[in-house]
């Protein structure tokens, strides 16, 4: 970046999507390949190891072999424990780079429970029907416990303490990311940050686009891991639209073309070989986006592109 444009400021959001989450992965692969580095990255849920992964410039170096493994292990050791197996390998090289001095600021997206009855509900042993319930309130368009009950709760790695904002710190790293992952019907494990449960990003904030946004930055990318309108939550309470403006920055939006499943990768079931086609294609796609918009987006590009490591 100029020293001309120094006030411009990219943010990158990338959705979430359980195992469709390998597709993002390969976007944020090519856009580390060319160069591009955002000042703000934000994830929710299965992206946050992606997005994490990007914010420290390691994104390409994991590629397709983390959800490969992710994949082969759920029907072995269920969704909670492949989450918190991931969290255990990656969350050192995440933490050492994420907090370090000059790192860019990464959101990390929740759901915060808002009061002891949900609390009790989600944590206890009611979880697992409350949870295939609300997946079929998906399908009704009916938002209502998830309103009663939840409220989006974004953590930040630059909040500033005693702040509006909650603060991601090395300390609760581990708590947020499980807790972001934490989708009911199918984590046996409870998941609490300081004594107060929280479940799926998912259900308020799948794609944090408008807390990117809401950082100052002027180019938004979002990043969708469906060939679908790409929507803020679950319930589609919010579209984040391609060309339009969010909080005062102009949005961009990188999707597949057709949905995952035909490759091999649905949500919660993937074969190693579409794993593989789909992260290629994100890859291909990454590439490809950054040719069309390669003049709004030449600020933030580095001079010399490549797959260094900006959290080794």
């Amino acid at each position: 970046m100029t020293e001309a444009d120094t006030t411009r400021r990219l943010g990158i959001a990338v959705a979430s999507g359980m195992l469709k989450g390998v597709y993002g992965h390969g976007v944020l692969s090519a856009f580390e390949e060319a160069g591009l580095r955002a000042q703000v990255y934000g994830a929710a849920s299965s992206s946050g190891l992606s997005g994490g992964l990007a914010a420290i410039g390691q994104a390409r170096r994991t590629g397709v072999d983390y959800w490969i493994g992710a994949a082969g292990g759920v029907a072995e050791k269920g969704m909670s424990r492949v989450a918190l197996d991931s969290i255990e390998e990656y969350g050192p090289r995440l933490r050492a780079g994420l907090f370090r001095p000059g790192a860019p600021e990464f959101l990390l997206a929740t759901s915060k429970v808002t009061n002891a009855a949900a609390a009790a509900a989600t944590q206890g042993p009611e979880a697992k029907a409350l949870g295939k319930q609300l997946l079929r309130d998906v399908f009704a368009g009916n938002r209502s416990w998830v309103q009663e009950n939840l409220t989006a709760t974004v953590f930040s790695s630059r909040a500033a303490a005693g702040g509006d904002t909650p603060r991601l710190t090395p300390e609760n790293y581990d708590a947020v990311a499980y807790a972001s992952t934490r989708m009911l019907h199918a984590w046996a494990v409870p998941a609490e940050v300081d004594g107060q449960a929280h479940v799926d990003a998912s259900y308020t904030c799948s794609c944090p686009a408008r807390e990117v946004a809401a950082t100052g930055v002027s180019v938004l990318i979002a990043i969708g891991n469906d060939p679908f309108p790409l929507f803020r939550d679950l319930y589609a309470s919010e579209e984040i639209a391609d060309a339009s403006l969010l909080d005062g920055a102009r949005v961009l939006v990188v999707k597949p073309e057709e949905d995952l499943a035909h490759l091999g990768v649905d949500y919660a079931a993937a074969s190693p070989e579409g794993l593989v086609k789909a992260y290629e294609r994100g890859l291909d796609e990454g590439h490809r986006f950054l040719g069309r918009h390669a003049e709004a987006l030449a600020p933030f590009v580095a001079e010399h592109a490549g797959t260094g490591e900006a959290g080794a």
